[in-house]
């Protein structure tokens, strides 16, 4: 197939594909993008359904220190009462209105942990909500009241939050949260502003209020897919439940929320199992695999057979085309003798008149009318059986004649251009029984191989024709010793127009020789062959007998049950 009809197949089988692949490709991804979006909407509303569960801690703080602070209004006796009967105040803040520290008050032992305490506390009380001026913030905003004492309390900061009102209790509507980043993390700061500008405030035990975050978390997860975590603002893990296995760690987490005030800049977070996304064999690319592979198969097999539909008319239209030309080529042969011989017998009479003696010159005269005579035939042999090929149809006319007298008659004809071309023919005849045969047939092939010795053969000088005949059965070779043929140009000897060698120098001819032949020899119930030997070329030609009463060769006989 030429190389511009494979790109053209290609081409028709690649383009589609392409564009099927991509489309499909990016339905795939659009797919997984979807089905991974909704995955992570489906886990954060988990997650947000957990914040909301911590919400009540947060109210029952203010409820209850709240009105503790109430109570003990501006009272340092109650204020330190507070602090010693409440175990998650961590310390007791009264602030006055210009935002010094006022309890607890300044140690009077100079230890080094009270003092960087109370700096820090003092640093708290000057960044104290006060009042409505704080709403504007916001539970979620990231506005901070900032600042540390340089050398004596690092790592502080200040975010105040706006307490929103309890559903349950209207009365403590007015505490305020303040965030405080210090020390190991986060601190919460429980404030009571007074409308003197003053304050009280608590703060809160860290390692109570994380206990009771923990202990209202659940202690394990119904979904075993996943892990579920709750990290600080330092991406910390405070808590974790869920799959405890740890090949979940190089997974991205699959859905992130920030938890409500008071406890901003905290997250919960979920991280699956396994990935997320949909598997190959789940997401539709097997299907998709299998689509584009039947559909390339269906394109190539369609391709390959309108290729092949095409260039099987242009050779079939390639050869009607050339036919005229290769036939009036191949009658080119006996044409010339036949030209060649009556311009001798032509000579031969014009002689007559003027020789002495008449009996040699119409002995020469008839010898060369004869070979005009079998020149003719053969010329009618060779165009009947090219007719024969192209039809497909041939009636035998048989006559009663032995194999061996036929060989010898066709083997007579081509001695002279033997002769020439030195050429030695030895005959080894055993079919000599005449039978019922269509000699037209046998001399049709018998002239088509010896031809090819004359063409193709001559330098072997040597050519031997062996016959056998049983009651059924007639076997002819024709054995030369020239250059031989490979197995693999046998294969394409009985081609019609097939030629080994197209050279200018090779002997003229159309290929059409061989094809000829073992038509003709199928026609009478027999068979051509080529026969692998070690030099030369071995033909071999079997025929069966005619039937007598009908055009129909005898049937084989059968092998005895």
């Amino acid at each position: 197939m030429p190389l511009r009809h494979v790109l053209a197949l290609l081409l028709l089988i690649v383009s589609p594909l392409i564009l099927i692949g991509w489309f499909g490709t990016a339905t795939l991804a659009r797919q997984q993008q979807q089905q991974r979006e909704q995955l992570q909407q489906l886990f954060a509303g988990r997650l947000r359904d957990l914040s909301s569960n911590l919400r009540p801690i947060a109210q029952r703080y203010e409820t209850e220190l709240g009105d503790q602070l109430r109570k003990a209004e501006r009272d340092l006796n109650r204020l330190a009462e507070l602090r010693r009967s409440t175990p998650i105040a961590r310390s007791v803040l009264l602030v006055d209105r210009d935002g010094r520290l006022i309890y607890p008050r300044k140690p009077v032992i100079d230890a080094t942990s009270e003092t960087l305490w109370y700096a820090a506390l003092s640093e708290l009380a000057r960044g104290r909500p006060i009042g409505e001026q704080e709403e504007a913030l916001g539970l979620n905003s990231d506005s901070q009241s900032s600042s540390s004492i340089k050398g004596v309390v690092p790592q502080t900061r200040i975010v105040q939050f706006p307490k929103a009102p309890s559903s349950n209790d209207l009365s403590n509507s007015d505490t305020r949260w303040q965030s405080w980043f210090h020390e190991d993390g986060l601190q919460l700061v429980l404030w009571l502003p007074r409308s003197d500008q003053t304050a009280t405030g608590i703060v809160l035990e860290r390692g109570r209020w994380m206990a009771d975050l923990v202990e209202a978390l659940p202690a394990t997860s119904a979904d075993e897919s996943g892990r579920y975590e709750l990290r600080d603002s330092t991406d910390r893990t405070v808590y974790r439940w869920g799959d405890s296995s740890e090949t979940i760690a190089p997974i991205q987490p699959l859905a992130t929320i920030r938890m409500e005030a008071p406890w901003n800049g905290w997250r919960l977070i979920y991280t699956p199992s396994t990935d997320a996304s949909p598997g190959w064999l789940a997401d539709g690319t097997v299907p998709l695999l299998a689509t584009l592979l039947a559909l390339a198969t269906t394109l190539l097999l369609l391709g390959a057979y309108v290729m092949t539909t095409i260039r099987r008319q242009m050779a079939l239209a390639q050869q009607r085309v050339s036919f005229a030309s290769h036939v009036s080529h191949e009658l080119r042969t006996p044409l010339t003798n036949i030209r060649l011989y009556a311009e001798l017998a032509k000579r031969d009479l014009d002689s007559e008149s003027t020789s002495t003696s008449d009996e040699p010159n119409q002995r020469r005269l008839l010898e060369r009318l004869d070979v005009i005579e079998e020149e003719s035939q053969r010329l009618s042999r060779l165009v009947t059986g090219v007719l024969d090929m192209v039809s497909g149809k041939g009636k035998l006319r048989p006559t009663i004649e032995a194999p061996d007298q036929i060989i010898r008659r066709v083997v007579e004809s081509f001695a002279p251009a033997f002769e020439s071309l030195e050429i030695k023919t030895e005959l080894e005849l055993y079919a000599d029984q005449a039978i019922s045969i269509d000699t037209d047939v046998i001399e049709l092939v018998l002239v088509n191989l010896l031809s090819n010795v004359e063409k193709y053969a001559a330098s072997g000088k040597r050519v031997t024709l062996t016959s056998a005949q049983t009651a059924n059965l007639i076997t002819i070779d024709v054995i030369d010793e020239g250059p031989g043929i490979t197995k693999s140009e046998a294969k394409r000897i009985f081609e019609p127009f097939e030629r080994l060698d197209d050279s200018l120098s090779a002997p003229a001819g159309t290929g059409l020789g061989l094809a000829i032949a073992r038509n003709a020899a199928r026609r009478h119930g027999g068979e051509l062959n080529w026969i692998p030997s070690e030099s030369g070329s071995h033909f071999r030609f079997t025929l069966l007998p005619v039937n007598p009463t009908s055009d129909r060769v005898s049937s084989p006989p059968t092998e005895p049950s």
